[in-house]
């Protein structure tokens, strides 16, 4: 019997080679694990969270005013307007939530390469009926950048490379912060849909805040062709690495099939659950080719190289159409 997949918690706040190789071994078996001891201020993380439960709480006229413009990734999402698991080429029904998303914005003095860039820098879309969302949004979007960074000099040491070895491949990264509002659930969901369909991630890490007594993210164990539960730990993020993180390490480490199901029928509390993703990505000009440290001898690579921008661009517009 094989044994199930364990997501384990990890606290990075010791030796980074240390926890560089504990990512290491994980991220040999899922791609998934919590962090604690992080350092990402509470109360600049507690602030975005609530002012995103107060957004969704808003009108939906209010809502729609900053809807994301066609072909676009930022802005609100309604109601059904993503199915995640047509990134996958599955077909699967609307998801069951809305959401909010931001990203870099226009950076002074940087100059997207082409179109599909310039839309992952294109400026963000902020409601008039809650000026105080944007400052706490960015504030927390500076917090998630900063944390990538130290992960990904971490995964750098696991991967036995230099800690500086991904500096110059993020340091234009077109990263996403999302805010995932699921309603509670008062009609029967269609035949296959649910909260989040079964997805991977597209870049390089994401860093997810859960709702604490929200269950319904799970993860995919091929061995026992099961799912696991990743239920919320109070403090602690869960950090998942994404496809190109994958792509780079030739599947050293695995970019874990994941999703968000519905809630019990009938139970007694309210089914409401509220979640913040950031999605973090390589430059968008950065060639993604397997490491030399990913490689044993005689071996060839499992992908070819792919720059990462119109990976990522491609997956998201086929998740929202």
């Amino acid at each position: 019997m094989p044994t199930p997949l364990a997501v384990p918690t990890i606290s990075i706040d010791r030796d980074p080679t240390v926890v560089g190789r504990e990512f290491d071994e994980t991220l040999r078996d899922v791609g998934f694990f919590q962090i604690i001891d992080h350092g990402v201020p509470d109360a600049v993380a507690d602030r975005c969270w609530n002012v995103s439960r107060n957004f969704f709480d808003l009108p939906l006229e209010a809502k729609l005013s900053v809807e994301r413009p066609e072909g676009g990734l930022y802005g609100y999402f309604p109601m059904l307007a993503e199915s995640l698991a047509r990134s996958r080429d599955d077909a699967a029904p609307g998801d069951l939530k809305e959401s909010f998303n931001m990203g870099p914005g226009v950076v002074p003095g940087y100059q997207p390469v082409d179109e599909t860039e310039a839309s992952l820098f294109s400026p963000n879309r902020w409601p008039a009926a809650m000026p105080e969302l944007k400052a706490s949004w960015e504030n927390y979007y500076s917090e998630m950048s900063k944390l990538a960074r130290r992960l990904m000099s971490m995964f750098a040491h696991g991967l036995e490379l230099s800690a500086e070895f991904f500096d110059d491949k993020i340091d234009h990264s077109p990263s996403a912060l999302r805010a995932i509002n699921y309603p509670e659930q008062d009609a029967s969901p269609a035949d296959g849909q649910l909260r989040a369909g079964a997805h991977t991630d597209y870049g390089t890490l994401t860093i997810l805040r859960q709702e604490m007594g929200r269950a319904g993210l799970q993860v995919r164990d091929e061995k026992t062709n099961s799912w696991i539960d990743i239920p919320p730990t109070p403090g602690a993020l869960v950090i998942n690495i994404g496809d190109l993180m994958a792509r780079w390490t030739n599947d050293r480490w695995t970019s874990t099939l994941h999703r968000v199901v519905n809630p019990d029928a009938g139970t007694a509390v309210s089914t409401r659950r509220q979640s913040m993703p950031f999605f973090h990505n390589a430059n968008y000009s950065a060639l993604v080719e397997c490491l030399p440290s990913c490689l044993a001898a005689g071996d060839t690579p499992k992908y070819e190289p792919v720059l990462a921008g119109p990976h990522l661009a491609g997956k998201s517009h086929k998740a929202v159409g």
